[in-house]
């Protein structure tokens, strides 16, 4: 996504060194008020961090200079790296608006309950304002004229119609303003029948779905001004929002300013490689073969199941806890470090959460879209557990604490799924990047997250936004000293001449429509789909990975600046095999299947509406192949297991056959 304020530049420091020529005295007053009273050019200590401050002066001027260029009818984007502090300048600007534009209503967007939780935090009883002491003494309002009032979940306020015509800071979640339920309905008119207001979009990536669209165009004629805020604007579907960006402070900044963490991304070092093989129809095994890292391909194993599978993922988690247990070291009883672990299916997580609490004996919290109130609500309440009553130290997730999920003990990350997509990769990162800020711990002091990351999740794509460089012929017996190893912060990039900058011309338009490139037509679908996928054939074994012998334990840390270290691998006591319940075993296939119908409509770009089509030809599918022609909840239990293991080869089969799912579709209740 381009920065679209680099042409106005220019314009824009000298407006700055002239005194903001044109500005409303109002503004001019509050930049006053937040500026240093030895030096106008720089925040006041303790108001705005210098980023923050640069990001709130690109608002006012985009917004009372260049209102048409910028700020209208879209809005502006703030690309802040995660704790950066977006809300803070959210405050400022709503202070601005207030004094300077008698703007008395504030709406707070915000994508999820864990996101909408952490504003409340925020803004409850005006805290981001007094704590940064941003409205000024002997103003005509206090923190009271910005009141919050959240939507929903039995809060004591609620959202009453009246409240909505009311001034103050209104924070609700997108859903709830939705058209397509009778709530939204009502919420939405209730806003729009209101006074004008002032929109903050928050983790503003979300917004690209049609129903947020739709809102945000509805919200546009009552709309003073549009803030959206995020990390990473870029979506998974590769779309952005809407509004224009004009201000990025992204991590390669935040390390050279030492504001978020340094990540350090630990990987093994695997010298051989045991497999067992079992039978796909008795569960039977059969010998254990022992073959080099570097044959290991030709078996065509799962990246998954380099994390998943008994042992390697024992064996990742022993790196893990060696990395808390260091961390804990620098805490120095201060505060309890998190280990934060990331699945990618409920199924993974629960065995995960199980492996920590029955074979290391951690105490860990499972968060999935199935957890109760109190299990999510302690999930951002970890950090405030300390050291007292048991704390937990290990959160096992399925990306349900992603964006507003901030809690600064997070110190470890665990990675048991493998990233395909840029947004999820640096959200989860980002979860570890927040300083802890508390309880004695100096505001120079280094801090590092520690992130284990296996080689065969290929995740060198997302060590490379961190611009990761390699130290080489380090000893393997050398450890990591974060007073000697920790590296200098990478210099900030700068736009030195944006008088140079090239503008992009326009896309080529014929009779006022896009010129599209040719495409190539999707398949036909296969009338004989039914033939073609009986036809699969699967391997007669499975294969587990039943043991690894890791040589070293190689770190990078994720800065202009980084090095490898190579330390030796922890020492580890192999534990027995961690099998889920029969019954999530069930529900999560069931699970899974519903999930790869939701893939397959999107990938050949269908309907929702076949979903359970779909569904039942891949139910049927399993049984046949899988499950000895028995239902999931008849099924042997090794017939499940294998079933589990083959579902990724199954699915691959089925989207690299031409035809397959348009066939499915169109011919499937023939």
């Amino acid at each position: 996504m381009l920065n679209q304020f680099s042409s106005y530049e220019d314009e824009f420091q000298q407006w700055l060194r002239g005194g903001c020529p044109g500005a409303k005295q109002g503004t001019l007053d509050y930049i006053r008020h937040l500026s240093d009273p030895e030096d106008d050019t720089r925040p006041r200590e303790g108001a705005l961090w210098p980023h923050q401050w640069d990001s709130f002066l690109r608002v006012v001027y985009a917004y009372e200079m260049r209102r048409e260029e910028l700020a209208h009818p879209d809005g502006v984007l703030l690309n802040v790296v995660t704790g950066g502090g977006k809300t803070a300048v959210i405050a400022a600007l709503i202070v601005w608006l207030r004094l300077a534009h008698d703007v008395q209503k504030f709406v707070l967007l915000c994508p999820n309950l864990i996101v909408r939780d952490r504003l409340e935090e925020d803004f409850q009883d005006g805290r981001v304002f007094s704590d940064r002491g941003l409205i000024p003494d002997g103003a005509i309002v206090g923190k009271d004229d910005f009141a919050l009032t959240t939507l929903g979940s039995g809060r004591p306020g609620g959202w009453a119609n009246l409240l909505l015509l009311e001034e103050g800071v209104i924070l609700g979640n997108i859903h709830q303003f939705y058209t397509s339920n009778a709530a939204g309905q009502s919420n939405l008119s209730a806003l729009m029948n209101g006074l004008e207001f002032a929109l903050f979009n928050d983790e503003a990536h979300n917004s690209p779905a049609p129903e947020w669209d739709a809102v945000l165009e509805k919200m546009c004629d009552k709309t003073v001004l549009r803030v959206d805020t995020t990390a990473t604007p870029e979506r998974a579907d590769g779309k952005a929002p809407d509004s224009r960006m004009i201000y990025e402070y992204l991590i390669q900044d935040a390390l050279a300013d030492r504001l978020v963490k340094t990540p350090v991304v630990y990987q093994p070092n695997i010298e051989t490689v045991e497999l067992t093989y079992t039978d796909a129809q008795t569960g039977g095994t059969r010998g254990v073969e022992e073959i080099d890292w570097a044959e290991v391909d030709r078996l065509g194993l799962s990246a998954t199941q380099w994390v998943t599978d008994d042992k390697p993922m024992q064996q990742q988690m022993a790196i893990a806890l060696q990395r808390v247990r260091e961390q804990e070291r620098r805490a120095k009883g201060r505060y309890q470090p998190i280990l934060f672990v990331v699945a990618v299916c409920k199924l993974d997580a629960e065995k995960a959460a199980k492996t920590l609490s029955n074979h290391f004996r951690v105490k860990t919290l499972l968060v999935t879209e199935d957890s109760t109130e109190s299990d999510r609500r302690q999930a951002t309440e970890l950090g405030k557990a300390r050291r007292g009553n048991s704390p937990y130290k290990a959160v096992v997730s399925v990306l349900m604490l992603r964006e507003g999920w901030d809690v600064p003990e997070v110190g470890v990350i665990l990675l048991l799924r493998k990233f395909g997509s840029r947004v999820y990769g640096q959200q989860v990162i980002g979860r570890g990047l927040r300083r802890v800020r508390s309880g004695g711990v100096g505001e120079d002091e280094p801090q590092i997250c520690a992130v284990v990351d296996h080689p065969k999740l290929e995740h060198r794509w997302l060590w490379d936004i961190f611009s990761s460089r390699v130290r080489t012929n380090v000893g393997v017996d050398d450890e990591y000293d974060e007073g000697e190893d920790l590296p200098e912060p990478p210099p900030r990039q700068t736009l030195d001449k944006p008088g140079n900058i090239i503008d992009i011309p326009e896309p080529e338009r014929d009779n006022g429509r896009f010129v599209l490139p040719e495409f190539a037509p999707p398949p036909e679908p296969l009338k004989n789909w039914r033939d073609a996928l009986d036809g699969f054939t699967y391997p007669a074994e499975t294969v587990t990975i039943t043991d690894q012998e890791i040589s070293s334990v190689e770190s990078t840390e994720l800065t202009n600046r980084g090095r490898t270290i190579r330390e030796a691998a922890p020492e580890y006591a192999a534990g027995e095999s961690v099998d889920v319940d029969r019954e999530k075993l069930e529900a999560g296939m069931r699970q899974e299947l519903l999930d790869m119908a939701d893939r397959f409509l999107e990938y050949a770009g269908y309907s929702m509406q076949f979903k359970g089509r779909i569904y039942t030809i891949l139910l049927e599918h399993f049984r046949a192949k899988f499950l000895n022609g028995m239902s999931i909840g008849l099924a042997e239990r090794h017939h499940l297991e294998t079933a589990w293991r083959m579902r990724l080869q199954v699915e691959e089969r089925i989207k690299t056959t031409d035809g397959l799912i348009e066939g499915m579709i169109k011919y499937g209740d023939q």
